[in-house]
């Protein structure tokens, strides 16, 4: 259980210096309507759940699932564990469109 914490927290600070790169140079390099949508959608890829076994439901990176599902040959599973990060990068689409078109409305 320690080494799950341990791993969990390491992938999150891994994330967290992920967009700090992106903020400190990769985003100088993007349109200005790209800069805020383009980590939204690369974080909720990256920080996406989905349980590790059947049998009981701790949560890993969900594009982790996918991986080791892909290189193992489950492809069924590996598209039951791409399938939550797909839901969630819709509605994060979605919510950003929503809140886009409602403020050049007000303009």
């Amino acid at each position: 259980m320690f080494g799950y914490f341990v791993a969990w927290v390491l992938y999150l600070a891994s994330v967290l210096g992920l967009w700090c790169v992106y903020r400190a140079g990769i985003a100088r390099l993007l349109p200005a309507s790209w800069q805020a949508v383009v980590p939204v959608l690369v974080g909720s890829v990256l920080l996406t759940p989905w349980p590790i076994d059947a049998d009981t439901w701790w949560p890993a990176p969900a594009i982790i699932a996918v991986i080791f599902n892909a290189l193992s040959g489950f492809g069924i599973a590996a598209l039951k564990s791409l399938l939550p990060i797909l839901l969630i990068t819709t509605i994060t689409c979605f919510v950003a469109w929503f809140m886009t078109r409602k403020s050049s409305i007000n303009r």
